[in-house]
């Protein structure tokens, strides 16, 4: 018989001797507690009150002591989940399967490990499309990209949308002396890298409008980062004033920095370390010799995942192909780019090869 029978069996048992005490109790006194002329010398209406509280007392301990004890019970079954790492212990092993305590265990077993996988991703096929969709919807906070028109550049993105998880954080912001640019993300889209990028666009929009010098901006997100442990960010944060032919940048990719010139491509590399790391100093790096008509080109570190090239690769790719084009704005540079990966994909069977990519042009005119 399963306990489900025997606990309801169980308490009306109980019930009813109580009641049938109590009836006894009433005759009892009824019968005893009478003078010579049948008048009785108790007032039966508060014995019958005074007795069914006393009984009703009684019954809510037991009902009290038994719901203790089936909370115990169940913490127990808890324990034992967790600390057997969802392996049946042993004093659970040795019941019969056809045992109460047996089933019990079983069902509380599956009804935390269904609530553990669950996570309200019922309505997935799998983990994957959750997370997706999860960092597609932290990803919304992020309005979509404005280039501001700042003397002296020509700036041009993509994607220019920040909804889509995939893409890399892009932000440029107007300085007091020029430009100050970032790219950051991290190699595989999720929940914690929308998170991230959330974090730096709130420290980036805190910096305001031409308020500070690149120098200051540069200083200003080191620091900031600094108090925020991300874990394999891939960054890289630059200035460049509009008098000076130098570029101080932080640079944590495995994809250099392209330089498109006149005189044919040149890689800046960053500190060697291909992520930023959340205890290191982080040195500020410098550029010089980026002229007039020059072009500097950021790429996201997926592209070195979804073409399955290196960096030295890569460059030998663009390099006739960029220079005889000769685009004349940071726009036509971009379109040509996104023309020669589509071509690359298309080599490689790849559906969609821009999917997964965010590159960054930044041409100088003056």
């Amino acid at each position: 018989m399963s306990y489900r029978v025997k606990l309801p069996i169980l308490l009306g048992i109980i019930s009813f001797l109580f009641f049938f005490i109590h009836f006894l109790f009433a005759e009892f006194t009824f019968t005893h507690w009478q003078n010579p002329k049948g008048e009785n010398t108790l007032n039966f209406n508060l014995v019958g009150i005074y007795s069914s509280f006393l009984l009703a007392l009684c019954i809510s301990f037991i009902v009290y002591y038994f719901l203790g004890f089936l909370y115990q019970y169940i913490l127990h079954i808890v324990f034992h989940i967790q600390d057997s790492e969802n392996e049946i212990p042993k004093d659970i092993r040795n019941l019969s399967r056809n045992s109460d305590e047996y089933k019990i265990y079983k069902s509380v077993m599956f009804t935390l490990l269904q609530g553990e996988e669950s996570l309200g991703e019922e309505q997935f096929e799998n983990k994957f499309d959750w997370k997706t969709t999860q960092a597609s919807s932290v990803n919304k906070q992020i309005p979509d990209i404005k280039i501001p028109n700042i003397q002296g550049f020509d700036v041009a993105v993509f994607p220019s949308v920040m909804r889509y998880a995939g893409a890399d954080y892009i932000r440029i912001v107007r300085a007091k002396d020029g430009l100050f640019g970032i790219i950051a993300g991290h190699m595989e889209p999720g929940i914690l890298e929308s998170s991230e990028k959330v974090f730096i666009h709130g420290i980036v929009s805190s910096f305001g409008d031409g308020l500070f010098s690149t120098e200051e901006l540069l200083t200003k997100l080191k620091y900031a980062l600094h108090q925020f442990a991300f874990l394999k960010l891939k960054l890289s944060a630059f200035v460049i004033q509009n008098k000076d032919d130098k570029m101080s940048f932080l640079h944590y990719m495995d994809m250099p920095i392209f330089q498109f010139s006149d005189h044919g491509i040149q890689v800046i590399e960053g500190s060697g370390d291909d992520h930023w790391y959340p205890n290191h100093k982080h040195p500020i790096s410098m550029a010089d010799g980026i002229e007039i008509g020059d072009y500097l080109v950021w790429a996201s570190d997926r592209t070195l995942t979804q073409f399955g090239l290196t960096s030295f690769e890569i460059m030998e790719e663009f390099v006739d192909y960029l220079l005889d084009l000769r685009p004349s704005s940071s726009r036509q540079m971009l379109l040509a780019i996104a023309k020669k990966m589509s071509a690359l994909g298309r080599e490689r069977n790849l559906s969609n090869p821009m999917e997964k990519l965010s590159i960054l042009v930044v041409r100088r005119n003056k």
